[in-house]
């Protein structure tokens, strides 16, 4: 067994540094007894005499022992299993007064992880009020989307909801969206009846549906599925729970990667505030993941499927300019809360500002912040479940505070679950080898030290 045999190769090494530490008490007690005695008699010698004489009367009483210093691992090894015939216990290698102290340094090492990585009461309330602080902007300040068939310059209800509207009609008018979809045009990708498919089920795509389903139009995973379908000539679409890509029958794209992915961002944009042929409001963009979402039709909700659910919401005008909406108080109470728990750690802990803020920054985020914005969100997403139940409207949903709550939660509890002990014992470890290279650099320390002497009584 690979640990009986390291214990015991500790156990000798621990005899050697026995050994070496008695020879040195005898040495230096000898020299101390001979230099006491060569006083006493008043004579004036200099260090070389006393150190001449001090050996020759200790190589008269002092028997040396013969050590053998081995530097090889393998050799030490096989000398102690030669010396230790029987298993070597944890109680072989450490007093109970040392087992004792290693069990404090321990819990030292513990304590002092949980300080770094626990929420404390503060870091609670800070996220738990961040997150009833955007719940209460989505209550007061988020509403419904209109449906798709209202007029484009309708105004809509909701603080925010105006604050989206105007930003998108300013950045992105009808006449841009109409000249941008002429010229970035992606052929296949953008199939919106079946009959431009070529071996499609019926029902698979429709105008109304057909940015929902074709995965090309997600905001984040467009870029990606719509590339793909430019190259191979297809439609890659949601239907029945699985994603397939049909064959179109425009075929594939010419151009180069980088033309693609350019084309592909031109469409995206065309699409984003884009009005319907007849000058309504019509359906953007889906919200990112709401395409993939479809694939959960396995998951009932009362006479329906949470796929069909999500549909449901897309074709009642829930798209992209909504998720921005919703995304609005997510966004405040991402701010704040980043700016209350830097405060509190530099004012509470004395942490340095910078390396604080950087704690909370993606990629960079530490699993405390991390954990906070996990209840952050999951506070705020409670009280919209309630929202959503009170009104009995779906489209009340703020889909920004689900898809934090999903994502955040995810990491935390990866983090708790999975992450936590593997660092925390690896921190332990790390305090626990620094501490053994400290032991074994005494060590050297004291050979170094009983070789001289040893070299002092062969003269």
């Amino acid at each position: 067994m690979a640990s009986d045999k390291e214990a015991k190769a500790v156990k000798l090494l621990q005899d050697r540094s026995l050994n070496l530490e008695n020879r040195h008490q005898t040495i230096g007690a000898k020299l101390e007894s001979a230099r006491l005695a060569l006083e006493g008699f008043g004579a004036d010698f200099t260090a070389a005499h006393r150190e001449k004489i001090s050996a020759i009367e200790m190589s008269e009483t002092v028997v040396q022992p013969n050590i053998r210093i081995q530097t090889s691992i393998s050799e030490i090894f096989a000398e102690a299993e030669t010396v230790y015939a029987g298993p070597v216990e944890l109680t072989d290698l450490l007093t109970d007064e040392q087992l004792c102290a290693v069990g404090e340094r321990i819990s030292r090492q513990i304590e002092a992880f949980n300080r770094q990585y626990d929420l404390d009461a503060l870091d609670y309330a800070i996220a738990c009020s961040c997150g009833l602080f955007a719940a209460m902007l989505d209550l007061l300040c988020v509403k419904a989307p209109l449906k798709p068939t209202t007029a484009f310059e309708t105004p809509v209800d909701g603080i925010f909801n105006r604050w989206v509207q105007n930003a998108f009609n300013a950045a992105i008018s009808p006449e841009l969206s109409a000249e941008l979809a002429k010229i970035y045009k992606i052929g296949s990708a953008d199939a919106s009846v079946i009959s431009q498919l070529v071996g499609a089920a019926p029902k698979t795509i429709n105008p109304t549906n057909h940015r929902l389903r074709s995965l090309a139009h997600d905001p984040v995973l467009g870029i990606i599925f719509g590339v793909l379908d430019m190259i191979r000539g297809t439609c890659t679409v949601v239907v029945d729970g699985e994603i397939k890509s049909i064959p179109g029958k425009s075929g594939p794209m010419e151009g180069n990667i980088f033309q693609m992915v350019g084309r592909m961002l031109g469409h995206l944009l065309s699409d984003v505030n884009a009005p319907s042929a007849n000058g309504n409001r019509g359906m953007g963009l889906p919200a990112p993941f709401m395409g993939l979402l479809r694939m959960l039709e396995g998951i009932q909700v009362g006479d329906s499927n949470f796929g069909r659910q999500i549909e449901w919401m897309y074709v009642k005008g829930y798209d992209f300019r909504q998720f921005v909406v919703t995304s609005v108080p997510m966004a405040i109470m991402e701010a704040l809360m980043r700016a209350l728990y830097v405060g509190k750690q530099v004012a509470k802990n004395d942490a340095m500002f910078g390396q604080t803020l950087l704690d909370t920054m993606p990629g960079k985020m530490s699993p405390r912040f991390r954990t906070m914005l996990a209840l952050g969100y999951g506070t705020s997403s409670a009280v919209n479940a309630g929202k959503v139940y009170v009104t009995q409207n779906l489209l009340n949903a703020n889909y920004a505070s689900w898809m934090g709550l999903a994502w955040n939660g995810f990491h935390a509890l990866k983090w708790s679950l999975i992450d936590r002990p593997q660092k925390l014992w690896d921190s332990v470890s790390e305090a626990e080898i620094a501490e053994i290279q400290l032991i074994i650099d005494d060590l050297d320390a004291l050979e170094s030290r009983a070789s001289k002497l040893t070299q002092v009584q062969t003269k």
